[in-house]
């Protein structure tokens, strides 16, 4: 694919009709020169062996998906454990302009991307109010660092799956939320890779200028990445590893990036790993 724009952010940029794991071939591709540029990015249509946290695979039908690994050199001021959040908030901003105004796209911690739903809650005698839940996910993000103090940050996005393509009930893509595609329905199509090159531009800049913030102005990247969380303020219940749940209200991000949690049976949490599944009130207990 030529995409252009991308390419003209000067980084170099290398197209894979088809790879394992974009991750992994950026690894090997900066274990074959260390010196390989911040910002070095490989993309595929068609990852066949990609992986998601905690081992789970990721796979994408051909064309119908973007799986992206960038290079981010000299991510300081934070730990390096904010990279997938700050990651996240990237494709946060890079993803609302293709829906409409009143659409919201956001971060569930600690690195997925989710269309957010307008749900009206009957309350007995009292008027109907609305809430914002979690929707479909668009974006799985996985970083891992290297060994030089480096990281590469890989992002999943579903493009073009139509409902019946879709892997789970809970996954989405652009295509069956109502995303403005001008048409396209892979990214062999001419209006596909326009869209994805419109898409990565936005995509890089924002990380790119979120990446500064962290080195320049901690505390303001943290109030950034924080706005854009599906998850604070919300119910949640943690699956701890080990088999334990706790059950509560997500209240803030951590100086590391941790989730920390008003516990229903008090005291708080502090979520360094685990699974968080977001609840309804009715059913949070």
């Amino acid at each position: 694919m030529k995409l252009q724009q991308t390419r003209a952010l000067g980084a170099p940029v290398y197209w894979f009709d088809e790879t394992p794991s974009t991750n992994v071939t950026l690894e090997a591709l900066w274990r074959d020169d260390n010196a390989l540029p911040d910002g070095a990015l490989v993309l595929t249509g068609h990852q066949t062996a990609g992986r998601g946290r905690q081992g789970r695979g990721w796979q994408t039908p051909p064309g119908k998906c973007l799986a992206a690994s960038v290079l981010v050199r000299g991510f300081v001021g934070l730990e390096a454990s904010w990279l997938p959040l700050v990651a996240g908030a990237a494709v946060v901003l890079a993803t609302e302009p293709v829906f409409a105004s009143e659409r919201r796209v956001a971060v569930k911690w600690p690195n997925d991307v989710h269309m957010m739903r307008e749900v009206e809650i009957d309350a007995p005698g009292a008027a109907a109010e609305t809430e914002m839940r979690l929707g479909s996910k668009l974006n799985g993000i996985l970083c891992q660092l290297l060994p030089d103090g480096s990281a590469i940050i890989g992002v999943g996005t579903n493009l073009f799956l139509t409902n019946e393509e879709l892997p789970t009930e809970r996954a989405g893509s652009w295509l069956s939320e109502g995303a403005e595609l001008r048409g396209a329905t892979q990214l062999a199509d001419a209006e596909g890779e326009r869209i994805a090159d419109e898409y990565l531009v936005r995509y890089l800049t924002e990380l790119r200028r979120l990446v500064s913030l962290a080195r320049t102005r901690p505390s303001a990247l943290i109030d950034e990445v924080s706005r854009h969380s599906a998850t604070l303020g919300t119910r949640v219940r943690v699956h701890l590893p080990g088999g334990e749940q706790v059950v509560g209200r997500a209240r803030a991000l951590e100086s590391d990036g941790a989730l920390t949690v008003a516990r229903d049976d008090g005291g708080l949490l502090t979520v360094h790993a685990g699974d968080v599944e977001h609840v309804r009130e009715a059913s949070a207990n």
